[in-house]
């Protein structure tokens, strides 16, 4: 992109302009008041000459032959010609000029009473004025005094040479604001665009930096001034900008984070309370439904009746265990179950779930085998992992077909850890259902679910049970059915063989 030197021309015409200007204010101030001062230096040399010439007259030798070379190179230092007249008119002393001259233009400005005398300063020892002799052309600054001798000093200069010596100066101070103003603005060019260079690097990191990208620096020169301080400023305001920029990202990934946090539990307290009403408004309906049946005396033999009963009573188990299952999920979930780590017997306790389980594998004629009963002792929560045993052997049973075969068995992974499967003959879980088995409510054969009255937050025990306990866990779908499996840690003084 093209960079733009406006400020270099803007502080380049600046200084020109201001340089011109003083220029033009010095030069008017020398066109009006330099003649006045160099008129006023040329009275004081004359004074200066008369001063010299008094002095050397009280010392005695102002008259002397031998001091004419001295005086004639004091008039010529001050460019004045003098003279000086004795009482009879007689010239004493004279520089190189015609003293003839001298005495008749001492004598005119003597005795003149034109205009053409105009008096400029007058004391006690002398007098200075401007006159024009009769013959010149040009006017004269003269000079007319009295040494303490009583004899007369006449200085003149020619007045002409003053204004032409001011008109050379003026000619020539202009022509060299003509050649100052070139050069400075030359130099002032290339100074300013070495003085700049940081200013653009300091522009370049800000654009940088408003594109956000703040890993542009600014590192100062080796002659530090105002403008290295400005981008240290810049620097330190990246690095803060960087660090807000940052936190307010942070803080809106959290935010965003807490808004999908609370729009999926909205969206779950939405789903878990249409399916608990969905869940229990078939058992509360069958319950109601034949209660008022017995109240109204539909079944008047014994058996009819003991059947409804038989109906509530499961209808409220139904429920009863729904109830129960989800205060417990409830409790996992938000963290308030109490572990309690224990060394226990793993065999007995399943054992003790497949007794329990007897009546449903003969009602439902399934074949049922525990592989490896060797004792195998576990830590862990003894009533955790009942409830997954449990859940695993009533979704077995829930979902047994073809040779209606449900095998439990362990094996030793790895050092410290053991695998409990429990294995259901059966149809396989689709992919797009095995993802989802974990969650509440949800039942990949909502038929067969209805069917043996199953809950749907079985395996969301399972799940929240093996998260608390920080074991691993999962299903398989094997050739013949599904395996369930989780794993737990061995008891420290269990000692492992692998089994095949």
């Amino acid at each position: 992109m093209q960079r733009s030197n406006k400020i270099n021309r803007q502080i380049v015409g600046l200084i020109a302009t201001i340089f011109l200007g003083t220029l033009v204010l010095i030069s008017l101030l020398t066109a009006y008041f330099l003649g006045d001062y160099y008129l006023r230096q040329k009275k004081k040399d004359m004074r200066s000459v008369f001063n010299e010439l008094k002095v050397m007259q009280e010392d005695g030798n102002l008259y002397e032959e031998d001091n004419q070379i001295l005086l004639t190179a004091l008039f010529d230092r001050y460019s004045v010609y003098v003279i000086i007249l004795g009482p009879d008119g007689e010239s004493l002393v004279k520089s190189n000029s015609d003293s003839e001259v001298l005495s008749q233009q001492l004598s005119f400005s003597m005795y003149s009473k034109d205009d053409s005398v105009k008096i400029l300063q007058t004391t006690d020892e002398y007098q200075i004025f401007t006159c024009k002799f009769p013959g010149a052309d040009d006017r004269y600054l003269v000079f007319r005094g009295c040494l303490p001798d009583g004899n007369i000093v006449f200085m003149r200069t020619s007045y002409a040479g003053i204004s032409r010596t001011l008109h050379i100066t003026n000619r020539f101070f202009l022509f060299m604001v003509v050649v100052a103003l070139g050069i400075s603005t030359v130099i002032s060019h290339y100074v300013i665009k070495s003085f700049s260079k940081p200013l653009y690097g300091i522009i370049d990191i800000t654009k940088r930096i408003s594109n956000f990208d703040f890993q542009a620096r600014y590192y100062p020169q080796r002659v530090y001034n105002e403008l290295d301080d400005l981008g240290e400023h810049i620097n330190e305001m990246s690095t803060t900008l960087k660090r807000a920029i940052e936190q307010l990202r942070d803080a809106n990934e959290s935010l965003k984070h807490d808004l999908e946090v609370r729009e999926e539990t909205e969206n779950m307290r939405k789903e878990f309370v249409s399916n608990v009403s969905h869940e229990l408004k078939t058992p509360i309906a069958l319950i109601q439904g034949y209660a008022e049946g017995l109240q109204e005396g539909i079944m008047e033999d014994e058996n009819s009746r003991q059947i409804y009963l038989d109906i509530i009573i499961d209808e409220a188990n139904k429920m009863n265990r729904l109830v129960r299952e989800m205060l417990i999920l409830n409790q996992l979930e938000a963290g308030q179950m109490n572990i309690d780590y224990v060394d226990f017997n793993l065999t007995e306790m399943i054992d003790s779930v497949v007794d329990s389980n007897k009546i449903n594998f003969e009602a439902q004629n399934i074949t049922y085998s525990f592989i490896n009963k060797e004792e195998c002792y576990v830590h862990a929560d003894e009533f955790l992992v009942e409830q997954v045993i449990t859940n695993f052997i009533s979704n077995a049973i829930h979902y047994v077909l073809n040779e209606n075969v449900i095998n439990v068995k362990y094996e030793f992974v790895k050092k410290g850890k053991v695998r409990i499967s429990v294995f259901n003959s059966g149809n396989n879980i689709s992919k797009k259902d095995i993802k989802h088995i974990w969650e509440k409510f949800y039942k990949a054969d909502k038929a067969r679910s209805r069917e043996y009255g199953g809950s749907g937050i079985g395996l969301s025990v399972v799940k929240a049970t093996m998260d608390l306990l920080h074991e691993k866990y999962g299903v398989d779908n094997l050739e013949n059915g599904v395996e369930f499996w989780f794993e737990l840690s061995l008891a420290k003084d269990t000692k492992t063989t692998k089994n095949s």
